[in-house]
Formats: C-alpha cells, structure tokens, sequence
C-alpha cells in the first residue's frame, strides 16, 4: 500500500509542475471545470506518449516530454546532444528516487 501512494504522489506532482493544475485563478466553478478538464487532457496526453515509449524509455517522465515538445519546437534551438545528456541525468535521478522510496516503504 505504501508503495502505490508514491504513484498517487508523483501523479499530482507532475500535474502541477507539467500541466499547472494548481495554477488557476477563477472565480466560479465553470472557471474552475474548464481549467481542470483541459489539464486532465493534456495529462492524458502526457501519459499516452509514456505509454507508447515505455519499451524504449522506461524512465521517461512528463517533464522529459514537456522539455522534448519545447526543444522540438520552433522557437528554442539547442542541440539534439546536449537534450539527450540532460535527459539521461534526469533518469538516473528518477531511478534514484524511485529506490530511495521503495526502500523507505519496506518495513525494518
């Protein structure tokens, strides 16, 4: 049980680091329904494209995602180089923390 609430965490996590879910500022609940839905789509959609490119990236994040669909458009030039070095330091962090929490969950 433990372990399933790290995944209910990250979950929220990205949400509102990736699709800003906390960010809104409404006044009523229509605001409120509208901003929700349209981060809920675009979290489907983060999870859709983990999903299609789990057998070649395990660790691929919705951050990685986000930075992929920045780096691949228009207006941001980097090197293709440099975003796979980043994205390979982030996933040897995320294995970390994914160990790190797996081993806090199991009882001593």
């Amino acid at each position: 049980m433990d372990r399933q609430r790290y995944w209910i965490e990250r979950s929220f996590q990205d949400n509102k680091n990736e699709v800003a879910m906390d960010e809104y500022q409404v006044r009523k609940y229509r605001g409120f329904y509208h901003h929700m839905s349209l981060c809920m789509l675009a979290t489907l959609f983060l999870m859709e494209e983990r999903m299609d490119c789990k057998d070649t990236l395990p660790l691929l994040s919705c951050a990685d995602i986000r930075r992929a669909m920045e780096f691949l458009m228009p207006k941001k030039v980097t090197n293709l180089e440099e975003f796979c070095v980043q994205m390979e330091v982030r996933h040897i962090k995320r294995q970390k923390s994914i160990d790190h929490a797996s081993r806090d969950a199991i009882p001593h």
